[in-house]
């Protein structure tokens, strides 16, 4: 099991098939509201606050779903506040009555692709930071600087195809001009030094919220 915790209310989880079999978690039957769901669940955050201190309440988180053809899979966790005004500035929509968990499972037909963008000030980045932070993005995400002080985000996300770039990505052009994501790491590597390994949008968004 792998764990990235994105902020103190988000988590990034990703099981093995063998991490899956241990918490008695069925990729046939995750999302049901059952007895069984919950008690794998409670299961698999306790040892997630175990590990990293992170705690959430099995009947106050969101979870989105992607699973792996190997029978793995990776998930992220949000906790979620009873709280609508909460709710709405976390981007999370509102527990149904009776509803335990929200849960969204994603396609196989799912692709990781990293994301490059270029911004010739740094209060364009941090701008961009902000409002990914806002709609409530998740994935990882590095920020660099060069010698011609450019700036420089590096985003991993999920697109519906290897070449496409999600729509909540999109007004990222407004403030910057899209990069070829392989290059630009090698680019980096010798002429860029580094503002945030990991992290980036939620660590740089918080500075401009």
């Amino acid at each position: 099991m792998e764990l990235i915790r994105i902020s103190d209310r988000k988590m990034k989880i990703m099981l093995t098939p063998t991490d899956m079999h241990h918490f008695e978690l069925n990729a046939d039957s995750f999302g049901e509201d059952s007895i069984q769901m919950h008690r794998a669940f409670r299961l698999l955050l306790e040892e997630v606050k175990r590990r990293t201190g992170f705690e959430a309440d099995d009947h106050r988180i969101s979870v989105q779903y992607f699973p792996s053809r190997e029978g793995g899979c990776e998930m992220f966790i949000s906790n979620v506040s009873s709280n609508s005004a909460d709710d709405e500035e976390s981007g999370s929509c509102p527990l149904e009555k009776g509803k335990a968990l929200q849960l969204r499972r994603q396609s196989h037909n799912s692709f990781h692709r990293e994301c490059a963008y270029r911004f010739f000030s740094l209060s364009d980045l941090l701008a961009v930071c902000c409002r990914l932070l806002k709609n409530g993005y998740i994935g990882s995400s590095s920020a660099h600087r060069d010698e011609k002080d450019c700036y420089y985000l590096i985003l991993n996300v999920l697109s519906p195809s290897p070449f496409s770039i999600p729509e909540d990505l999109q007004f990222i052009v407004e403030y910057g001009s899209i990069e070829n994501a392989a290059a630009l790491k090698l680019y980096l590597l010798e002429h860029g030094s580094m503002i945030c390994n990991e992290n980036a949008v939620h660590q740089l968004g918080s500075l401009n919220a």
